[in-house]
């Protein structure tokens, strides 16, 4: 079971990190409400890249050493849930601002949630990033790299939108 919830984890702290997550995201509520209609194709689409590609990633980091284990479940709702759904709910209420907000808002976020998941479930333990000591730098740089979902975001959606219909593609503002 630890290697499924972490060790010393119930239901009671995944419960909590969700709340967490519902707390954010009533928050990046405030930039926009709702999705706009002639977004929802793309959202859907993020949502499942997103979460797919977050998912290996961390397994895949983890595996070469540069990022401590997650627990699958952890792994599993930390991917799907906090990045699939609530990042691209936030990439696409905020893909008009500045790349440099964007930058902005997704690495405090993904701070934020990292920092929870650390207090919560015990987990983001790893004490150095790409040898920078302390485990509050390999938080604070992992979300820094969070930052730069946007930008990757706006490069992956104009590779894809040649071969997928009604793909939206913003115009990324530098100021």
């Amino acid at each position: 079971m630890n290697d499924f919830l972490g060790a010393g984890n119930g239901l009671g702290q995944y419960l909590l990190v969700l709340l967490v997550y519902a707390g954010l995201f009533v928050v990046m509520r405030y930039a926009r409400g709702t999705v706009e209609p002639e977004f929802r194709k793309t959202f859907v689409i993020l949502a499942i890249i997103y979460g797919i590609a977050g998912f290996t990633a961390n397994y895949a980091l983890f595996r070469v050493g540069v990022m401590s284990f997650l627990p699958w479940l952890n792994n599993f709702v930390h991917t799907f849930i906090w990045i699939g759904l609530c990042l691209a709910f936030l990439y696409v209420g905020a893909y008009n601002r500045p790349l440099w907000e964007q930058f902005v808002m997704f690495a405090i976020f993904s701070f934020v949630v990292k920092l929870a998941e650390r207090q919560i479930l015990g987990t983001w333990e790893q004490n150095h990033w790409f040898g920078i000591p302390s485990n509050l730098a390999y938080m604070l740089c992992w979300s820094l790299f969070d930052g730069l979902v946007p930008l990757m975001t706006w490069f992956g959606l104009r590779i894809a939108a040649p071969y997928i219909k009604g793909l939206v593609v913003p115009t990324p503002k530098l100021l």
